[in-house]
């Protein structure tokens, strides 16, 4: 699963994001997202826009918000069969914008080890994402979406099983496109190339969703390690 990410982009990278035809200006960095917080995202409904999401899926047909918390995922291998992501499959789908994620390593001592991973050659990227909108007892209109997964690559298989989905730039219009087929946009939720990636131990302080600075995302010095 993908359960924390970051969002720290260099201004370099961000001007990548003005294909998508949206203001990147908008973007807030984070460095320790956590379900329920809002992520950026890009949506493509009346026209291609940059937006504020909720991280947890609330379906529309919930009965209350609390379901958000155990749909922060979705399978790729079931995307189109379960009835929370069918329908959102084939209509409501998003970019989610991010620098990189974390994964914990269990050890066979039980303790867990933190791992930030990215990309080696861009400080901004897209995880393919879905996104549903929920109106409240009282009528508020909540929007909110989840992240999809597929199996790890060979560089983070011996983190963690699970890996979310990630986007190249032409992959990313591709997906959201209004006119792609199923069969089509099955094909981009595979494993991301590991050769493109870098994964390394990041300090135990991002266990802590309320602590969000920099060093979250800095490798530990080998000393550190010891």
């Amino acid at each position: 699963m993908c359960g924390r990410f970051a969002l720290s982009p260099k201004t370099k990278d961000i001007e990548n994001l003005r294909q998508f035809n949206v203001d990147p200006t908008c973007i807030y960095t984070n460095y320790n997202i956590a379900p329920k917080q809002k992520i950026s995202c890009i949506i493509n409904d009346k026209d291609k826009r940059l937006t504020e999401l909720i991280w947890g899926l609330v379906p529309f047909w919930a009965k209350d918000i609390s379901i958000g918390s155990k749909l922060i995922n979705a399978r790729a291998e079931t995307i189109s069969e379960k009835p929370a992501f069918r329908n959102l499959f084939k209509k409501r789908r998003c970019l989610i914008l991010a620098s990189g994620f974390y994964e914990w390593k269990k050890l066979q001592n039980g303790k867990k080890i933190p791992y930030f991973i990215k990309l080696k050659n861009t400080s901004i990227f897209t995880f393919a994402g879905l996104w549903d909108e929920w109106t409240s007892p009282t009528g508020e209109i909540i929007q909110t979406a989840t992240i999809i997964t597929t199996e790890s690559n060979a560089l983070i298989a011996d983190i963690h099983n699970r890996m979310p989905v990630i986007l190249s730039p032409e992959n990313s219009l591709i997906w959201l496109d209004k006119s792609s087929s199923e069969q089509t946009l099955k094909y981009l939720l595979i494993p991301y190339n590991p050769d493109d990636m870098q994964a390394y131990q990041v300090s135990l302080k991002v266990n802590n969703p309320k602590i969000n600075s920099p060093e979250l995302i800095e490798p530990l010095s080998e000393s550190s390690l010891i």
